[in-house]
């Protein structure tokens, strides 16, 4: 697949994922770490907040692109290890893809330095398709 011919949601573009790479059960995505994602004023120190965005991307997508780019919902964890003072780039891979569930581990690092600022895993609602949620057939409360 050509990750340039995927229909990314418009909060990427607001906060500046690009996807780089995708295909069944591995996507890559990055980030430009600078002033419009920092957590401090004056020092380009990623927030927690866009980095756990770019990881989910990256496991996000490779869940899909397992699954015909089915709409998967996520439940993620994040584990952070160092600030992201440089770009940085998420690499999500398959580690489960079941009828329900799916489960991937993403590994984040600066691109420079290749320093993992970041892990998270991904347990994603698999069952969807390209066009509805997977929790489309929840039941209403």
């Amino acid at each position: 697949m050509d990750a340039e011919e995927i229909e990314t949601p418009p909060y990427y573009e607001t906060i500046g994922i690009e996807l780089v790479e995708i295909e069944p059960g591995r996507a890559v995505a990055r980030l430009a770490v600078g002033k419009p994602v920092s957590a401090a004023e004056n020092a380009p120190i990623a927030h927690g907040g866009v980095i756990a965005s770019l990881a989910d991307s990256a496991g996000y997508w490779a869940i899909s692109a397992e699954n015909g780019l089915a709409t998967t919902p996520t439940d993620l964890r994040m584990d952070y290890l160092a600030p992201a003072t440089d770009d940085v780039c998420a690499v999500g891979t398959v580690v489960r893809n079941g009828d329900s569930v799916g489960v991937a581990n993403v590994e984040t690092e600066t691109e420079t330095e290749g320093r993992t600022v970041a892990t998270a895993r991904g347990v994603f609602k698999t069952g969807g398709d390209p066009t509805t949620s997977a929790w489309d057939d929840r039941q209403e409360a």
